[in-house]
């Protein structure tokens, strides 16, 4: 996820130094240097409400999993989720039941009890 926001942002400062060099060139006009300059910062608005939005599921993922590893008591749905009856996969950020039943239940629809 990183990588792609850093792509992002690398692709942004291209575009400000090509409309840096080709405003110099006299190549736009005064609403085509609007148009572009608008549309750039609407691009830095977008990633950066992006970050903040993953940056605020990160740390409620963070605070859910150190309750979970703190034997305290998950509600997700319908299910109550303790480390006693479910593991916790960090890959694909669900729990799974240790016993036959085997529920599957991702991390962003619990809460703690």
């Amino acid at each position: 996820m990183i990588i792609f926001v850093r792509a992002i942002l690398a692709v942004i400062l291209l575009f400000i130094i090509m409309f840096i060099f080709y405003s110099k060139s006299g190549r736009f006009t005064f609403a085509k240097h609007l148009i572009i300059g608008t549309l750039i910062l609407l691009l830095i608005g977008v990633i950066a409400f992006y970050e903040i939005s993953g940056t605020k599921q990160s740390k409620l993922n963070r605070e859910l999993l150190d309750a979970f590893n703190q034997n305290k008591t998950l509600v997700c749905k319908e299910h109550e989720v303790t480390s006693a009856d479910f593991t916790f996969v960090g890959g694909t950020k669900v729990f799974t039941q240790k016993k036959a039943g085997q529920s599957i239940i991702s991390i962003e629809d619990c809460e703690v009890k």
